[in-house]
């Protein structure tokens, strides 16, 4: 056991997610950590009152790194730039990504990210109701893409299965070979592509319903 340190939050997190990034998901026990810090295992209980707790704030710390969108961009752009930072940033930090995909972080890095995709949507013109609907679907996609990008894999035989089935489906003309890996980056930004697409459909349908009941608001009596 190395010299005890002054324990803080920051630094019980920090020290965990580096233990993760070294050792992997299992590592993460409050046993290892405590013993990486040189303290006993129930002074970790003093500053996270469980171990999910504690891991909750080292995902939000694995995610700091994710940098705001360029304010410039337009809000679907701004979307996409966000979601690919949070998965590299998450992706970058093996030990703690699956509980990233299990539990989106909620603390101040989570909030901010999560703020900016707001913001983004309330410029694509979305009502308030729709905008938090959207952002739960969008964090969704994030969190289950993500989960699947933890054990991405290769055209492995299972890939040449499924690829062979779906080209013999009577009726139809798929070809199998196009499949995406799964989990990987391309079949992220396939998909995150078309939700955006719907959520631009949305928008739209929503101003026309707004339009219209304008126009029975003003029209003859």
């Amino acid at each position: 056991m190395s010299k005890p340190r002054f324990l803080t939050p920051d630094l019980i997190a920090l020290t965990a997610l580096e233990l993760g990034d070294r050792a992997g998901e299992k590592a993460m026990t409050m046993r290892r950590i405590a013993s990486e810090l040189g303290c006993d295992p129930m002074a970790l209980y003093r500053h996270f009152r469980s171990r999910e707790l504690l891991l909750d704030a080292v995902a939000d710390l694995a995610i700091a790194d994710a940098a705001d969108p360029d304010p410039d961009l337009v809000w679907d752009e701004r979307i996409t730039a966000t979601a690919h930072a949070i998965r590299g940033s998450a992706l970058r930090h093996p030990g703690i990504s699956a509980h990233i995909a299990s539990r989106p972080p909620m603390g101040e890095n989570g909030r901010r990210l999560g703020a900016a995709m707001l913001t983004a949507l309330d410029e694509a013109g979305l009502s308030p109701v729709t905008a938090v609907r959207s952002v739960q679907t969008l964090v969704a996609y994030l969190a289950s893409s993500l989960a699947m990008a933890v054990r991405a894999g290769v055209r492995d035989q299972r890939w040449e299965e499924v690829s062979d089935v779906i080209s013999e489906l009577p009726e139809t003309e798929a070809p199998g070979e196009e499949l995406f890996v799964v989990g990987s980056a391309e079949q992220f930004r396939f998909g995150l592509r078309l939700l955006l697409a719907g959520i631009k459909a949305e928008a739209v349908a929503e101003s026309d319903a707004n339009e219209k009941r304008k126009g029975k608001a003003t029209g003859p009596r």
